[in-house]
């Protein structure tokens, strides 16, 4: 059961391959600070116009702020997985610790297991 168990976390928590890595878009923002560099010194040496300055300004900026927002939601939805795997960790920690089977209700593994139960209703419970 405990791998199973294991297995199934890794497999949500690696699930998102689809979404660029954090190297990727550093990579990216990198390259668009250099780009809007160029355009500093072609526009100091008056070998751009005015107008074309303002716009590739502007669209540039505007893609490094879209990856700025990437970037923290990914340190965040890496920040999650971290605190996901050290409970399922210590979850497991704590299973693997018991040696015999369940015959009743084990308070003190209850309460090593719960992080907290909301009551949505009399009839349903939440357990985050």
């Amino acid at each position: 059961m405990i791998k199973t168990l294991k297995g199934n976390i890794v497999s949500v928590l690696s699930s998102r391959v689809e979404q660029e890595t954090l190297l990727d878009i550093e990579g990216k923002m990198q390259q668009l600070k250099s780009d809007l560099k160029e355009l500093v010194n072609l526009k100091l040496r008056n070998q751009m116009d005015e107008m074309v300055y303002d716009e590739e300004t502007n669209r540039l900026s505007s893609e490094l702020n879209e990856l700025r927002q990437q970037m923290l939601i990914l340190e965040e939805e890496e920040d999650q997985k971290a605190k996901i795997k050290e409970r399922v960790d210590g979850i497991i920690q704590v299973l693997s610790s018991r040696q015999d089977i369940l015959k009743q209700f084990d308070d003190n593994l209850f309460n090593a297991l719960m992080e907290k139960i909301l009551i949505l209703s009399p009839a349903h419970l939440f357990l985050p």
